[in-house]
């Protein structure tokens, strides 16, 4: 058996323990798997689809409910290659090293996100000679990922959503474009082997935590 990890949901800044498993029904085959899904359904969208083995207990629970909370997995393939969990009973995991997270990413109103490394302390200049901030590149690994959009076309806005694993002790950001109505444009997050921690940049100034 391989590694298992603690498995977390990002919502823009909020943090929960555990990702919800929910059922893909394949209409070929006539059955049900146990799945996560990000993204969403319809035009100028894409769900992801990253599929969930399930131990007994768990299995039953979600046959019976439609869905189930899992806390920790190991990561592994399908028969076809592709990226799978394998889902743990209770709280253990084998290793800190690092996270499972489900990334549930927002987008404001005709507009976009992005995943990202931190600031890396350098600014360039846009075409129009405004400065942005630079950044490194996303320090995860992607297993799967889908699409969110507004409007019925998906053309008003439109952003990406993933599940991937974080290391350990690596600064990650989610941003946010368009009319965000007073929230923040950015939320940083830390996986210190104990805890998932998340903030603002304002909020990272602040504290001196990371």
């Amino acid at each position: 058996m391989g590694k298992s990890f603690k498995v977390f949901t990002i919502e823009s800044g909020s943090v929960k323990e555990g990702a919800v498993v929910e059922k893909l029904t394949l209409k070929g085959a006539g059955i049900d798997i146990p799945a996560i899904f990000v993204g969403e359904q319809g035009r100028g969208r894409e769900r992801g689809v990253l599929p969930v083995q399930l131990p007994s207990a768990l299995q039953a629970e979600w046959k019976e409910k439609g869905r189930v909370r899992i806390s920790s997995a190991e990561v592994g393939t399908t028969k076809a290659g592709k990226p799978k969990l394998y889902a743990r009973s209770g709280e253990g995991v084998d290793a800190d090293d690092a996270v499972i997270c489900v990334f549930r990413t927002h987008i404001g109103f005709r507009g976009g996100n992005s995943h990202t490394g931190d600031r890396t302390g350098e600014v360039e200049k846009d075409a129009y000679g405004d400065e942005r901030i630079r950044f490194h590149p996303f320090p995860g690994e992607i297993f799967v990922s889908g699409h969110i959009a507004q409007g019925d076309a998906g053309r008003m806005g439109g952003g990406q959503q993933m599940v991937a694993t974080m290391p350990k002790g690596t600064v990650f950001r989610t941003g946010y474009s368009g009319r965000l109505y007073g929230g923040p444009a950015a939320h940083y997050y830390l996986w210190n082997g104990e805890q998932l921690l998340a903030m603002t940049w304002d909020e990272r100034v602040a504290s001196d935590i990371f």
